[in-house]
């Protein structure tokens, strides 16, 4: 029997998409734990954009496991736009000022590119998370490591801020792409990393600026590797596929080439595509080394992984092992979802502020099935209740796929043989 796996969650980035996070934490801590009769140990926590503000969240309270899905739910729940998304008419000058190459009259006051005034976002993140957790807790062992992604805007490079039991980094290799800094995270780290550009200023951390982590890093599973994590469950907020619909006498992608033309249609299009989704790409590499090594330990006994990591090792940072995976990823369109919510009378009746109105007018000029723009901004409770449920619901439909997650026993020869047995305990 094993024990003492290293345990990572990768949490990717997608702004108010972010709910349905909340919704697979909370089947984890509500439904699973309770079914299992144990404690389910989060080691690593690597997030970007929302998914960094859940990864501090989960780093802060990790030594209260049992609330963390209420807590979470409670916050998306609670929400409402004009919360989040502060826009005046002085933001749209600014913006239209700084569009013409003229200097903002108070530089101090600078926003750095953003339309909306991130106050509204920073008062939510400093209040929600009790930050002097972190440390705490993994001073006392709750955790292992924490890891936030943001973009470097100078290099146009993924920084992966680190903050882990014992201080410094792990050997981290020589991707010119993207460098680890260990520090105390902050946060002005989880505001770089949800930093969408255009939407919300970019945030200087000590003294440069740093945008979104989607952009270079949206599903942060290489830094999870890297800090040790020998099982990751990775969310992702990006729908597997857009399944052919038809419209009344009309295909869905007719009515997208009629909607092609509106700016909100083509915003929506290039935030899907600046939050690049490359889930797909880096777990079919990890599963391509699992099998892999599965089948040289196969044939050529339990000590192939050390003979290959020993041929590999100037490429690499970290032995080679066998990692478990479960992923989690919403069933459908979340941008389709928006769509219907936003019509609905109850999102109508909820405010009447700019923000609210403007998301209105956002869906009215969009493709009638889907709204890609509004899914990203749309930080209000009653569509978070939605994207929620749909994450426990999912989450849920992977039940025999968490129970051989979670279990003990190992899972294939090349695992057990990756694995080393457990420490003793000192005397």
């Amino acid at each position: 029997m094993m024990s003492g796996l290293k345990t990572g969650l990768v949490l990717g980035g997608g702004a108010a998409r972010g709910a349905y996070e909340a919704g697979v934490l909370s089947y984890l801590r509500e439904e699973l734990e309770p079914e299992l009769g144990r404690e389910l140990r989060l080691d690593i926590l690597a997030g970007t954009s929302v998914g960094a503000i859940h990864a501090c969240y989960l780093a802060a309270t990790s030594d209260r496991p049992r609330l963390q899905g209420q807590g979470m739910r409670a916050h998306w729940t609670g929400m409402k736009v004009e919360e989040v998304l502060r826009v005046g008419m002085g933001d749209i000058l600014r913006v239209l000022r700084e569009a013409l190459g003229k200097p903002a009259p108070h530089p101090r006051d600078l926003q750095y590119g953003g339309l909306v005034d991130p106050r509204g976002l920073r008062a939510i993140v400093s209040r929600g998370i009790p930050w002097l957790g972190i440390g705490r807790n993994l001073r006392k062992g709750h955790l292992d490591a924490l890891a936030v992604s943001s973009t470097h805007v100078g290099s146009g490079r993924a920084a992966v801020f680190v903050q882990r039991h014992g201080g410094g980094i792990p050997p981290w290799g020589n991707d010119p792409s993207y460098q680890a800094q260990a520090t105390r995270i902050s946060p002005s780290h989880a505001l770089a990393s949800a930093a969408i550009p255009v939407v919300f200023p970019a945030v200087r951390i000590q003294g440069e600026l740093h945008v979104d982590g989607g952009l270079r890093l949206n599903v942060p599973l290489s830094p999870a590797l890297r800090l040790g994590a020998q099982r990751v469950i990775v969310i992702s907020l990006r729908h597997e596929a857009l399944r052919a619909r038809k419209l009344e006498g009309e295909s869905l992608e007719q009515e997208r080439e009629q909607a092609f033309a509106t700016a909100p249609f083509l915003m929506g299009k290039m935030l899907n595509t600046l939050m690049m989704d490359r889930t797909d790409q880096d777990l079919g590499r990890l599963r391509r080394l699992n099998a892999i090594l599965e089948a040289g330990t196969v044939a050529y006994g339990p000590g192939f992984a050390q003979t290959l990591g020993a041929v590999l090792e100037p490429h690499r940072s970290q032995p080679l092992r066998y990692v478990r995976e479960l992923l989690v990823r919403p069933s459908k369109d979340i941008g389709a979802l928006a769509a219907e919510y936003v019509r609905t009378p109850e999102f109508r009746r909820r405010s009447s502020g700019l923000a609210h109105k403007a998301i209105l007018r956002l869906v009215d000029r969009d493709a009638s099935h889907e709204a890609d723009l509004a899914s990203y901004l749309l930080f209000d409770g009653g569509f978070a209740d939605i994207l929620i449920e749909l994450g426990r619901q999912d989450a849920r439909a992977l039940r025999a796929e968490w129970l051989r997650f979670w279990s003990d026993e190992p899972q294939c020869v090349s695992e057990m043989a990756t694995m080393k047995p457990p420490a003793a305990s000192a005397a």
